[in-house]
């Protein structure tokens, strides 16, 4: 029998429904109560579904009912699905294109959750089939509902439905027709989008018909006029780019030019053609960064590409108008919330070479992706491969531009020199000493876009100004300095991240002295006068600060004053705390001892802020009502903590474990627990230097032997796993540091299995950081039990060779000593005539490395004891080398 709703219940849902959407808040929340007990009908998404299909001129109601039947499903709570499943394609079919899009949302829905997990249930397929049908039928809705079935999930399509049909190459078939023979430009491009979601899968239906699909894109290329298939077009060949390249390359020329003709015949005013021109940038972006696309045949098309380029980095007639009305001064304005980017933590944790550089400083001059910006993107990469064609080609350009009476050319011709100047750095290098201090007189220009771009366009040239060209320096900070100050907000902005990128990319030993005093002045004036989203960056200025140098008495009484007051002022939930949190983590660690005044009253509430994370992170396991605070408070407290503890040394023991209470390790241990990479890193780091400082007495051999197996279970599930690649290394640091401190007794067998399972493996392709930190702490491990490293896997030339080779080239001189003096405990004894002895190539990597950075009086009995086993000459080399 049809499923039909009782009368008496639709008028009561319907009443409901209007209410829910009321003006008046009372009534409102009454309506929404009302269908949370509707919730609990069995019939409940049926009568939403005739709602949606069937009351004509109530489109608002029936707009609300298919939001709500979508999120019912979404939620995946429904009990009976009958009706909706066996009517909904009836609502594409409707003359209403708002119940049409409303429609096709609930089908999406359907195949993303109820289809995804019964693909045994015939009905979907029937729907498909539907669908399909419709879909030939130039059924618009329906290609809708596909292109958002695909974009959900493309890949369950490759699977087994019921009767065992695949529906993948039927859907490939279908889309591939109708890119072409589509009668509306909706229909061809969205037959496009299906597909391009469904190149990356690399499935053989669509791989054998690859030549089909391209021949499709070139003839369309050439004929279609819609906007809305074009940018499809752009978007497949950037995924055909990606994924098959190989199939692009005899067709290049055609594709650059074609991408080239979209690009310069934009109106940059209308929204519509300016995403045309940015998905046609965007694939000459995603061939100038294919590492798999030859240079040799890019290079033809430089002095092509490089003035399009230029020509699109100039702003819009539109945003051109609104930054002219806008160019009044804002400084004194409150920041509103809404405007500010989420912070999260960043602190660079121990042992860690392998993560990428920030890359927030290059993308001061927009913060929304736009055309403006890819084409300084391509520009830049462009000038890394080809740097002396792009100079070449773009400076007589620019250098008509530099002087423009139009303030947007000069900032575009800035914008164009900060692009290629990382790349094109030695190719600028007799330009610079006339073009910097032109760049330097745009900081005074009336106009804050060129003021803004000047700030970090200065800053990418600071690598060159600061490599022998320090003549440069003080006449290039001291304006940018001045500008920190400036009336717009957002070239303050500006300003510091340059200040923050100088600071980074300078010697220590400029930092603390040319540089000190006056950013210690500046900073200061700047925390009377910033608004909150620049406080922001300008706590990683004072970070980077920090790191580069050792503060003194003069930054207390500057710069933490301010700190302390922002810190006092801000609530525990506030989210403004993780930068300063991060920030004082850097200073306390740079104070040292001087910092101890402050130390209590800071470590106490990073303590409570800690604790209450972790224990409504632990409660929210069972009571799922439970919000959960974000967990950049529990990373943030964390490195608070350990800046505590590496500022001030052993001192910092009771703050952390005050009359030998253990709290604290009880307390890491959840963390080391967490899902979150981030979390556990944060306390690995932690942990290793409570091991670092503190008296072994400390760690009991209850906390030691649980720390120990979760470092060994870090070790086995991410060991390889290059997200977690931060985490690992401080694992494998602290497992270091807590084995040279203490003897891990039954445990050393297994945690050194584990170890050696990552050094030893021959498949694995580890990063050279945690290939160092495991060299270091096999090491470390063979203090109490060189024993254990005396028998296979470690015993053998191969390893003794790659241990030796890494060893070498260590830099960090406590950690190199003790490298070599677990190392040579493990020489002593091995048994070289059961084993083997180490091949000359072995022995000459190891005098190698221990002639530079080594304390041999640390070593030297051990050292002695290994030379007598050693066999001519490297006995006598070791005996004449002066080391005894």
């Amino acid at each position: 029998m049809p499923w039909s709703p009782d009368n008496e219940g639709l008028t009561q849902l319907c009443l409901t429904l209007q209410h829910a959407v009321s003006t008046n808040s009372d009534e409102r929340q009454q309506a929404l109560d009302a269908l949370e007990t509707f919730k609990l009908e069995p019939q409940f998404a049926n009568y939403l579904c005739y709602i949606l299909l069937h009351l004509e001129e109530m489109d608002q109601l029936r707009g609300t009912a298919g939001i709500l039947l979508k999120n019912c499903i979404l939620g995946g709570n429904i009990v009976d699905l009958g009706y909706v499943k066996s009517e909904i394609v009836r609502g594409l079919c409707l003359n209403n294109k708002f119940i049409v899009k409303i429609t096709g949302i609930v089908i999406a829905a359907l195949y993303s959750t109820y289809y995804r997990q019964h693909r045994e249930d015939p009905q979907g397929l029937i729907t498909l089939a539907q669908l399909i049908e419709l879909a030939r039928d130039n059924n618009e809705g329906s290609l809708k509902a596909l292109s958002k079935m695909m974009e959900d999930g493309a890949q369950f399509f490759q699977l087994q439905w019921s009767n065992n049909q695949v529906p993948i190459g039927e859907l490939v078939s279908l889309f591939l027709t109708l890119m072409v023979e589509g009668k509306t430009p909706v229909v061809r491009s969205e037959s496009i989008n299906c597909l391009n979601n469904i190149i990356p899968l690399q499935c053989q239906e669509l791989s054998v018909n690859l030549d089909t699909l391209l021949t499709n894109i070139f003839s369309l290329a050439s004929s279609e006029s819609s906007y809305l298939v074009k940018q499809q077009i752009c978007q497949c060949l950037t995924l055909n780019l990606e994924f098959r390249p190989d199939k692009l390359m005899t067709h290049l020329q055609g594709i650059i030019q074609f991408m080239g003709h979209l690009i310069v015949n934009t109106d940059r005013n209308d929204s519509e053609e300016e995403k045309v021109a940015l998905g046609a940038c965007e694939f000459i972006l995603a061939l100038v960064s294919n590492t798999n696309v030859p240079d040799h045949l890019i290079q033809p098309y430089v002095q092509e590409l490089v003035p399009l380029l230029l020509t699109n980095m100039v702003y819009s007639q539109e945003e051109i108008v609104v930054m002219e009305a806008s160019n009044g001064d804002d400084a004194d304005s409150e920041d509103k919330d809404e405007d500010i980017k989420p912070v999260s933590a960043k602190i660079q944790k121990k042992n860690d070479d392998d993560n990428d550089e920030d890359s927030d400083d290059d993308e001061n001059f927009d913060h929304e992706w736009n055309l403006r910006k890819c084409a300084a993107s391509v520009l830049d990469i462009l000038t890394g491969i080809f740097p002396k064609e792009v100079i070449e080609t773009a400076l007589p350009l620019l250098r008509e531009h530099l002087t423009s009476d139009s303030w947007y050319i000069r900032e575009a011709t800035t914008l164009s020199l900060g692009a290629m100047a990382e790349g094109g750095m030695k190719y600028f290098d007799g330009q610079l000493p006339a073009l910097i201090p032109f760049l330097v007189e745009q900081l005074k220009s009336p106009w804050f876009p060129v003021r803004r771009m000047t700030c970090w366009t200065l800053s990418r040239f600071s690598i060159w100004i600061l490599d022998d060209r320090t003549e440069f320096l003080m006449p290039v900070l001291n304006p940018i300095m001045e500008t920190l100050l400036d009336k717009k907000k957002g070239v303050q902005e500006a300003a510091i991240t340059a200040i923050a990128t100088f600071i980074e990319n300078s010697d220590p030993d400029i930092v603390g002295t040319v540089l000190y005093e006056p950013l210690l002045d500046r900073f200061d004036e700047c925390f009377r006068f910033y608004q909150k989203k620049n406080l922001i960056i300008l706590y990683d200025a004072v970070s980077r600060l920090s790191e580069k140098c050792d503060l003194d008495e003069q930054a207390i009484t500057k710069l933490l004053p301010h700190l302390l007051n922002k810190w006092s002022a801000l609530d525990d939930n506030d989210k403004e705390l993780w930068p300063l949190l991060e920030c004082l983590s850097y200073v306390s660690t740079s104070l040292g001892p001087r910092f101890a005044p402050m130390a209590m009253e800071v470590y106490n509430r990073a303590w409570n802020i800690l604790c209450r994370c972790v224990d409504l992170e632990a409660k929210s396991q069972v009571d799922p009502t439970i919000v959960v605070p974000e967990k950049d408070f529990i990373i943030t407290s964390l490195d608070l903590i350990d800046g505590l503890v590496q500022g001030l040394g052993y001192d910092s023991k009771a703050l952390l474990f005050p009359n030998h209470d253990t709290n604290m390790f009880s307390v890491i241990l959840q963390c080391l627990q967490d899902h979150s990479h981030e979390v556990r890193q944060s306390a690995y780091a932690l942990l290793g230097d409570i091991a670092y400082y503190y008296e072994r007495q400390l760690f009991t051999s209850d906390f030691s032997k649980r720390m120990v197996e979760t470092i060994g279970n870090e070790l086995i599930q991410n060991g390889e796993n290059h997200e977690a690649v931060s985490t690992v290394n401080n694992a494998i640091w602290c497992l270091g540091l807590m084995a040279h401190k203490i003897d891990l007794g039954p445990c050393i067998i297994e945690i050194s299995r584990i170890v050696l399972d990552l050094f030893c493996s021959t498949q694995l392709v580890l990063p050279t950081s945690i290939m160092e930190n495991l060299c270091i702490t096999i090491a470390r491990l063979a203090h109490f039990h060189p024993e254990i490293f005396t028998q296979p896997p470690f015993a053998g030339e191969t390893q003794w060779h790659k241990w030796c080779s890494i060893a070498s080239e260590l830099t960090d001189p406590e950690e190199k000593t003790v490298s070599y003096t677990g190392f040579i405990k493990i020489m002593n004894l091995m048994d070289f005539n059961a084993q083997g002895m180490p091949s000359d190539k072995t022995w000459e990597l190891f005098f190698r490395g221990l002639q530079q950075d080594v304390d041999i009086s640390i070593i030297s009995e051990d050292l002695y004891a290994l030379a007598m086993r050693l066999p001519d000459p490297w006995q006598q080399l070791l005996m004449n080398s002066g080391m005894f």
